[in-house]
């Protein structure tokens, strides 16, 4: 009995050898390999931060902040009004938005409506002769320190892209106001705002990041791609890019 197995072991080993031979006769070099992944084959690639240029003016991912100014004069070229409730007439330059973010912001603001939520557009495009007159407002009031805080100086507003919307219940409570984070509809930008490609810029707890302070009204337009990179990993910009 123990012969017939060695018997058997041998007639295997032989087997196996030709079959391997077989490869190399008919140029294969070797058998054939599992394709059943090995440590040894590349890892699937992480997240390109490097296809879309953060210091192109109008660009998806340009990033705008105070060391950050746009060129002087800047106004982009394709601004229109968004379909949907505004806080003031059609024809007014706050209601107007880059055209590259209307299908996004109309369809973010059409889910807002199915949830049961009455919102509307508070300011879009702001150029910057009526920045300087805004922020020189917050100067007069609560002195420069403080207009830091609340606002940009001219020059250097995100609104000036078209990249960005002020969003707030159309009742007009806390309108503008910290307090919007904690309504429902505060918390469905945060929650949602990322699924058709906003974030809010200006997150609590990141002031000495991005240099204002938190507004969870203040939505910026970057793609879903980031967007949902941002929201999972919960970064700013400038924290995600490294500035």
């Amino acid at each position: 009995m123990g012969k017939k197995l060695i018997g058997i072991a041998t007639v295997l080993v032989v087997a196996a050898a030709g079959f391997g031979a077989s490869w190399l006769m008919f140029g294969q070099g070797k058998p054939p390999e599992s394709s059943t992944p090995t440590a040894s084959q590349p890892a699937p690639q992480g997240f390109n931060k490097t296809q879309h240029d953060i210091n192109e003016p109008g660009g998806l991912w340009w990033i705008v902040n105070k060391q950050r100014p746009l060129p002087k004069g800047y106004e982009p070229a394709d601004l229109t009004t968004p379909k949907i409730k505004l806080r003031w007439a059609p024809i007014a330059e706050s209601m107007q938005v880059s055209a590259s973010i209307t299908p996004s912001l109309e369809a973010m603001y059409q889910a807002m409506v199915a949830a049961g939520f009455d919102v509307m557009l508070i300011s879009g495009y702001r150029s910057e002769k009526t920045q300087a007159e805004l922020y020189n407002g917050y100067v007069s009031k609560s002195g420069q320190a403080e207009a830091d805080r609340l606002s940009a100086r001219p020059g250097t507003s995100e609104h000036q892209t078209g990249l960005v919307v002020d969003l707030g219940r159309a009742d007009g409570k806390c309108e503008l106001d910290q307090c919007l984070g904690d309504l429902p509809e505060g918390k469905w930008l945060a929650e949602h705002a990322h699924e058709y490609g906003f974030i809010i810029r200006y997150p609590q707890g990141k002031e000495a990041t991005v240099g204002y302070m938190y507004e969870p009204w203040h939505l910026r337009y970057v793609g879903k791609e980031l967007a949902a990179e941002l929201h999972a990993k919960q970064q700013t910009m400038e924290e995600f890019f490294g500035l």
